[in-house]
């Protein structure tokens, strides 16, 4: 048990050595308030392999529907596969879901992850201590490290837009088959126009006794969207 509590202490502190970067972007005092996300609404993004530049196919992120129970979220690939059914108590407040592209990392979120901390302003912060449970009824730990950044101009095909950056890092607990501890850091470009970001950059890594074994690499970009 104490070579456990001296590896996730290890593995923490590496998290938050991943935190511990200089802000990108342009700080300002401008406050972002929550989208309002409606039934049909859908983002499609292109992924690439960030090593490589291979092409990883697209994804879209539809809103299923709105509801009392909640905002369903659901990712596709292009042939009409799930990567990814997920539950919204609202925009930036997810209760369940998946949060790893390996596939292991699914279930619910107690208490509920902040995605999104609105208003999002750059300088704020905040750190969550939650449980994910999964199909099985098995609980594992996670920690989340959040932060909104600067200000920069991005471009989605021939537009340009304003865009937030929110810096997310994440120790999501044990994986199989070897149990090792995944970190997944992940950094958004958020545009309030849309509702969403409209770039993303995600690195996996594992952490052992013996030290960081580097996971992959995604960068998103968004393609297209389409209003309710």
């Amino acid at each position: 048990m104490t070579d456990r509590r001296q590896f996730l202490s290890a593995s923490a502190a590496i998290a938050l050595s991943a935190c511990a970067t200089t802000p990108l972007g342009n700080i300002a005092t401008t406050e972002i308030p929550p989208p309002q996300w409606r039934a049909g609404q859908s983002w499609t993004y292109r992924r690439s392999d960030a090593y490589n530049g291979l092409d990883r196919g697209a994804i879209t992120r539809e809103v299923e529907s709105v509801s009392e129970r909640g905002i369903r979220v659901v990712t596709r690939r292009a042939n009409g596969a799930t990567v990814e059914d997920a539950l919204f108590a609202s925009p930036g407040i997810q209760l369940s879901g998946t949060l790893s592209e390996n596939g292991y990392v699914v279930g619910t979120f107690d208490p509920p992850l902040i995605r999104y901390a609105f208003p999002l302003v750059s300088g704020k912060r905040w750190e969550q201590r939650m449980h994910r449970t999964d199909a099985n009824q098995s609980r594992y730990y996670l920690a989340v490290w959040s932060a909104v950044e600067g200000w920069q101009d991005v471009q989605v095909n021939d537009r340009t837009y304003r865009a937030i950056i929110v810096r997310r890092t994440m120790l999501l607990g044990p994986t199989p088959p070897e149990d090792l501890e995944l970190h997944r850091e992940e950094l958004e470009w958020y545009v309030p126009e849309l509702g969403t970001c409209v770039r993303s950059r995600i690195h996996e890594w594992t952490v052992t006794l013996l030290g960081v074994e580097p996971g992959y690499r995604l960068n998103l970009q968004l393609d297209s969207f389409k209003s309710a």
